[in-house]
């Protein structure tokens, strides 16, 4: 059995609830990020201030930063009250890490420094795949309940 089959079927009661709610918020999650991505884009070629702080543009871009980041957390506590599997909770734990902390922090410190700026960039793909990665893991453990019903 794999791990999502053994996962899968040790979910009863609420525990089931709460990782159907992480599967409803982590592809919620994801298509977030993809949105982040296109705001990212807005937000470069739309206003054309001397600093990034003071581009307006970015504002729906900072905004939903600020709630993905939020939802990050969200996330892990469903992981950790679910507990599908252990991959599960650790790949929330680092997606809410690198969402809620460290992409705050990148993008304060590429105001200053391009080569900062650059990581929160990468950052981004990280979590996007990370993401997409928790997403997949999630519908494939859903698919396996439906199959077992």
């Amino acid at each position: 059995m794999t791990e999502t089959t053994v996962a899968s079927s040790d979910l009863v009661g609420w525990r089931r609830g709460v990782d159907r709610a992480f599967v409803y918020l982590v592809t919620l999650f994801f298509v977030g990020v993809l949105a982040q991505v296109f705001l990212a884009g807005v937000g470069v070629f739309g206003d054309h201030s001397l600093k990034v702080e003071n581009a307006s543009s970015f504002d729906p871009h900072r905004a939903l930063g600020n709630i993905l980041g939020a939802l990050a957390i969200i996330l892990v506590i469903l992981a950790a009250l679910a507990r599908p599997s252990r991959a599960n909770s650790i790949g929330a734990l680092v997606l809410a890490v690198l969402a809620a902390a460290a992409q705050s922090g990148l993008a304060a410190g590429g105001e200053d420094n391009k080569w900062v700026g650059g990581l929160h960039a990468l950052d981004g793909i990280i979590i996007l795949l990370l993401a997409g990665w928790l997403t997949g893991m999630a519908h494939r453990r859903e698919a396996a309940r439906r199959r077992t019903a």
